[in-house]
């Protein structure tokens, strides 16, 4: 569903889930959640999860029709939207990556671009 969106990721699920886990302030990792958060996820993750908010960046999240992927929080307030970290995007990432491979067969490669891919 994600992959209809956004593109196909850059870690696989089971390195998603490693990374997720790994934060200090995760409690428990809910896998295979929908990019849409419809009324019926939304009860199972306020009544089975015990979960209070759903927190998003400050990114627009929309579905493949233009709407809102939390609208259905929204209107029962219980969506947070925290600032995103200029800079830390995966757009950003993969575009930093791809250079790093693409600078490697470059040997006239700035020592700039060395430094940024080590």
């Amino acid at each position: 569903e994600i992959e209809a969106v956004k593109g196909p990721p850059v870690m696989n699920n089971e390195e998603r889930l490693a990374m997720v886990e790994s934060v200090k302030w995760v409690d428990e990792v809910i896998t295979d959640a929908p990019y849409e958060i419809t009324e019926g996820f939304m009860t199972e993750l306020f009544e089975k999860h015990h979960i209070d908010v759903i927190v998003h960046g400050d990114d627009p999240c929309l579905l493949p029709d233009g709407t809102d992927a939390y609208a259905a929080a929204k209107r029962v307030g219980r969506f947070v939207t925290i600032k995103r970290t200029e800079g830390v995007s995966t757009t950003d990432l993969v575009g930093r990556m791809l250079m790093c491979v693409r600078g490697r067969d470059h040997p006239q490669q700035t020592a700039h671009m060395l430094n940024f891919c080590a």
